[in-house]
């Protein structure tokens, strides 16, 4: 995966900072999902989550910080 531009992570939200815990807190539920998975890595689970944030499938709320999937 090519990581985002700062354009791009600025158009999900005014603060990158807001970003970054938004896709900390998605990583940390794909790895409880996976965490007994032989192939689980941490670093797969971040990037699986900007992925999922950046593309849209993931929409975050950052009023109340609520995750919900996109359309």
């Amino acid at each position: 995966m090519i990581p985002p531009s700062t354009r791009d992570i600025m158009k999900i939200a005014d603060s990158k900072y807001a970003v970054v815990v938004a896709v900390a807190k998605r990583a940390r539920v794909l790895s409880e999902q996976a965490k007994n998975d032989e192939n689980y890595r941490l670093s797969s689970m971040v990037t699986k989550a900007l992925d999922e944030i950046v593309s849209g499938k993931i929409v975050v709320n950052f009023d109340g910080c609520n995750m919900s999937k996109g359309a």
